[in-house]
């Protein structure tokens, strides 16, 4: 299985490192003399632990603005914050915020359920879209941002419930090294190293790599991965060129978790698995992702500025799985039957994106606009392939409660395979948008901004008998606030945003969508923000009303998919980040969501054999529990034990369904995680002991569906060491 004939990924890595290099002189010498940069911040790296509370963000407006400024609900979670837990996955940092629900991503990838929308091509690295579907490792990250709502009108299609932006950490001119080494429980081993040193005093260099050999509490399961980022930084005058690379590899096993029956998860020993025998070779999800990006800014003026965003990326996926097909709950002794399957995917794709930025001041008045245009084109060639009907392997049954792991045989089949797809997706983005965030008086600002996407989708099947596809969208995407601050530390808003979601968003056309409008999504939002403690905290509150129309459903007169849906989910978010006094820090949330389908034809049918239709209509939707809520503290014993910080925290996520059916529900949960650590000073040795799952409670995280529920890690204890110099 191949792509066409195209450029290669390492011919193309050259050639922007190669362009951007050739171009920087030219632009330097085009430059105004009297143009400056802002000036570079040369201190020393903050002291651990004082960053919970992050004074801005880049996702909600694609400009560095106070979240004060943004009339839409954002969470940051720090790179503090992040290491003091002790996560690795975007998975671990998402309990940190309210309203997110989990799902398994068949076992493969990063899998997020915002305000109860599916958030699976809504993440982004560094503000460019990152859709692959693999595990990110956040060796690299700085903080991750998440904007609750639509957010089209910035980044295009999708983010019904919202988008998550990964922030890599960047070059600097602050010299910084580090090394680092973890140990735990079920055969975890890892370990990190991070430099940046200055050369001169317009370049710098980065390098960041972290390599994890790891088992699990999940018989059989494991995580080999490894992952490299160096980057460059030249900043001379008005002008820097960024240059990043990025390369990770995972070869880990793939886990589907257990099946459901009779309204929850089957009560077998979380460490039970549903497949092969020998995972390791058959029964896996290796995936490798690279990509090459280079941004360009240059300061036109003390109000203008320019930037350019190039970056190339390259993924390919192995995956090989055997996962429960179904359940026979109406015997004596339950059974499930196994399936055999694979998915091939490799792609590739350029996006490019060109922003204007200038403040414009009349009187009283300001206006800071931003103008730009996003170019993009992803191919995605995907094989996907279940054994035959036919076969003995098809529906090899094992006993639910004691099941009998068996290397099934597998060989790719042809057309008579159950329902196999073959072919090349291609899709392109042709985009022009503006934002204005405009101060009417020192109390009064609002927020308008509106983009218009062509999106072109073509799908070339590769197997004979099918025929291709494609279709083209043309959209736009509005967005208004409003944002009323009568003192320094208080700021009230209101919003409304819009988003579309074209068929094939995800997943390649197909012949029962492709013919389909667009999905929309609108958000209603109030919410306040609101200082305090003279700055050192903030608390957030919002209310909210997201609607999803045109949603796509079964006519059971015609048997075709028609847009005649309604989804429909209400909330309050609040939010707690910051210092509450010297050396102590908190960061908290809670959610309420209610998340319903309000409007659909036909109806829906559990995997249970016992299982009969229900309508459709009326259902909670997947994996949105009604409450969710988070907490985190950390404090300083510098008064008692110099150097010694203590934290913990508790997350709590209340019942939620495993599937639209409603069919198995998956029970409330809290757990609490206790950490110490021993800090001396900024440099030298560092010591961290995280105890997660400390009264070893029992507990199911996420679910694929009714048949793919993954249960939540027992206790858990990990040590880390860490030499900084």
């Amino acid at each position: 299985m191949h792509l066409p004939p195209s450029f290669s990924p390492r011919a193309t890595t050259l050639a922007i490192l190669a362009l951007c290099a050739g171009a920087a002189p030219a632009l330097r010498a085009q430059q105004q003399p009297a143009a400056q940069l802002a000036p570079v911040d040369i201190r020393s790296p903050a002291e651990h632990g004082d960053r919970y509370l992050p004074a801005s963000a880049t996702t909600g407006l694609k400009i560095d603005a106070p979240l004060r400024d943004v009339p839409q609900t954002v969470n940051v979670v720090t790179r503090e914050v992040i290491r003091d837990q002790g996560a690795r996955s975007v998975q671990d940092v998402m309990k940190n915020v309210p309203g997110v629900g989990l799902a398994v991503g068949d076992g493969q990838r990063d899998a997020l359920v915002i305000r109860g929308f599916t958030a699976l091509s809504d993440i982004l690295l560094d503000g460019v879209r990152d859709d692959a579907q693999y595990f990110r490792d956040l060796y690299n990250i700085d903080r991750i941002e998440v904007v609750k709502g639509p957010a089209a009108v910035l980044y295009g299609r999708g983010s019904s419930g919202g988008v998550v932006n990964l922030v890599t950490r960047k070059p600097g001119f602050a010299p910084s090294a580090e090394v680092g080494a973890t140990v735990g429980s079920y055969g975890l081993k890892r370990g990190d190293v991070a430099i940046n040193r200055p050369v001169g005093d317009t370049l710098a260099l980065r390098l960041d790599a972290a390599a994890e050999d790891s088992d699990s509490y999940r018989r059989g399961a494991y995580i080999h991965g490894k992952a490299i980022s160096p980057s460059l930084l030249w900043k001379d005058g008005a002008q820097s060129l960024l240059l990043q690379y990025n390369y990770q590899e995972q070869r880990r096993s793939i886990d589907f978790g257990v099946p459901g029956y009779r309204g929850r998860p089957a009560g077998v020993p979380i460490s039970t698995t549903y497949g092969a025998a020998n995972p390791l070779a058959l029964d896996h999800a290796n995936s490798t992702i690279q990509s090459s990006t280079a941004r360009y800014e240059l300061r036109l003026a003390d109000e203008t500025a320019f930037a350019n965003t190039l970056r190339y990326y390259d993924y390919a996926l192995d995956r090989r799985h055997t996962r429960v097909g179904a359940v026979q709950d109406t015997l004596a002794v339950p059974t499930v039957a196994l399936l055999r399957g694979s998915v091939q995917r490799s792609e590739h794709g350029w996006f490019d994106q060109s922003e204007l930025t200038h403040t414009l001041r009349q009187g009283d008045t300001s206006h800071k606009l931003l103008v730009g245009a996003e170019f993009s084109q992803q191919q995605k060639y995907q094989e996907v392939n279940n054994a035959s009907p036919n076969s003995p392997v098809y529906a090899y049954r094992t006993p639910l409660f004691a099941p009998v792991g068996r290397d099934l045989p597998f060989a790719v089949p042809t057309a008579s395979a159950q329902s196999p797809t073959a072919g090349l997706s291609t899709q392109t983005t042709r985009a022009l948008y503006a934002q204005a965030l405009s101060s009417w008086t020192p109390t009064v600002k609002t927020l308008v901004g509106l983009r218009y996407d062509r999106f072109g989708q073509t799908y070339d099947d590769r197997l004979p008998a099918n025929a291709d596809l494609h279709r083209t969208d043309g959209n736009v995407s509005p967005r208004a606030g409003v944002v009323w601050q009568p003192t320094q530390a208080q700021s009230y808003y209101a919003s409304v945003t819009q988003s579309y979601q074209p068929s094939g968003e995800a997943q390649p056309l197909v012949a029962n969508n492709a013919g389909l409008k667009p999905e929309r999504s609108r958000n209603l939002e109030i919410g306040a923000k609101l200082d305090l403690l003279d700055g050192a905290a903030s608390f957030t509150a919002a209310l909210f009303q997201l609607t999803r129309s045109d949603v796509k459903y079964t006519d059971p007169v015609t048997n075709t998919l028609v847009n005649v849906g309604e989804q429909q989910s209400r909330g309050l978010e609040l939010g707690f980040a910051g210092q509450v006094q010297p050396g102590w820090q908190v960061l908290a949330g809670y959610a309420y969501t209610d998340a319903m389908v309000t409007r659909a034809l036909g109806t829906t049918t559990a995997p249970f054999a016992s299982a009969t239709p229900t309508p459709i209509q009326g259902k909670t939707l997947a994996q949105t529990p009604r409450h969710t809520a988070s907490l985190w503290t950390l404090k300083s014993l510098d008064a008692w034990l110099p150097g010694v910080q203590v934290g913990g925290g508790l997350t709590f996520r209340g019942a939620n369904y495993a599937a639209i059916d409603n069919a198995v529900r998956l029970p409330s949960f809290a757990t609490v995680d206790l950490a110490a650590y021993w800090r001396p000073a900024p440099r030298g040795v560092h010591l961290a002991l995280n105890l997660k799952n400390v009264f070893d409670r029992r507990y199911y995280l996420a679910a694929n569906n009714d048949l793919g529920i993954l249960p939540g890690a027992p206790r858990t204890v990990e040590l880390s060491a860490r030499y900084a110099f």
